[in-house]
């Protein structure tokens, strides 16, 4: 999994639930947070943050996926903007 994604996660736990529940869920899934954008990291670390997620937040791993794809779109059109400029929904630029 790209680093981006983990970042992305870290921004929209913090920004929403504060830095302590990012922490939190790692600690909870056994990881210690180093991403960088640009590294690449094993699929399993984002399942274990999604399940400690979960547990934390008392909400089904889909639905805590869901929330996720929702609060990441806005960040990540933020930090790319020129790739999303020429579409008009999160459809049309997913579809490129």
């Amino acid at each position: 999994m790209k680093g981006i994604v983990f970042d992305l996660l870290q921004q929209a736990v913090s920004n929403t639930y504060g830095e302590d529940t990012w922490d939190a869920l790692l600690d909870d899934a056994g990881l210690d947070g180093a991403y960088t954008a640009v590294g690449s990291y094993p699929d399993e670390q984002l399942l274990a943050l999604v399940g400690a997620g979960a547990k934390k937040l008392d909400i089904d791993a889909d639905a805590l996926t869901r929330w996720f794809g929702r609060a990441c779109v806005p960040l990540l059109s933020r930090r790319y903007a020129t790739f999303f400029a020429p579409h008009t929904s999160t459809r049309a630029f997913l579809l490129t």
